[in-house]
């Protein structure tokens, strides 16, 4: 019996000790610009990626990809989504042309282009909610 212990706790510190080396987690520490280093590249985006609460991303030309540029107060862009800027400019673009004005297709669902769906939706019998999601997207004939 002490042996079976003493293997099974042994089994169990090696399993601890191992996936450390595979969890990708860090300490969250941030810099002033709310980003950290990530030397190692475990996210795959470089040595340097911010979070803010999301998932692992880049500020390209140093705005981030999830905040709204149009709206005076920064807010954080709801992921709920989780469809990529390319699937929402084309959702924009398609909302337009259908005379659902939400502005110039950026990549952004923010309030104007929220608004639009929600118009949409309304119009359709969809469940009116201002989100993109696979029956919005369906019913638009657009493939993400």
């Amino acid at each position: 019996m002490q042996i079976l212990k003493k293997v099974f706790v042994m089994t169990l510190c090696a399993c601890l000790l191992f996936s450390s080396n595979i969890a990708t987690a860090h300490s969250g520490r941030t810099d002033h610009h709310g980003g950290h280093h990530d030397y190692k590249n475990r996210s795959g985006l470089g040595d340097y990626h911010y979070h803010h609460g999301l998932e692992p991303h880049l500020h390209p030309h140093g705005v981030c990809p999830y905040t709204s540029s149009t709206d005076k107060k920064t807010t954080t862009k709801q992921k709920s989504s989780g469809y990529n800027a390319s699937t929402i400019k084309k959702v924009q673009n398609r909302l337009n042309k259908l005379g659902y004005h939400c502005g110039s297709p950026d990549g952004h669902c923010g309030r104007q282009t929220q608004k639009a769906i929600r118009k949409y939706q309304r119009k359709k019998g969809l469940t009116v909610n201002g989100k993109i999601n696979k029956k919005l997207l369906r019913k638009l004939k657009i493939k993400s």
